[in-house]
């Protein structure tokens, strides 16, 4: 993925991205993740009121 980015790294650094790829790879994980019911916004949304 470095090198199709045009990136070349040191194999140091490559070592002292790790950690961070791994947090990246868990939020996209949490991004995709599907909602529960009560988290759309039509459920918000009150006709009758008042």
């Amino acid at each position: 993925m470095l090198a199709r980015a045009g990136l070349t790294l040191t194999p140091e650094q490559v070592k002292a991205i790790l950690p961070g790829a791994a947090i990246f790879r868990d939020m996209i994980a949490r991004v995709n993740a599907p909602l529960p019911r009560e988290a759309e916004p039509a459920l918000t949304f009150d006709v009758e009121q008042g």
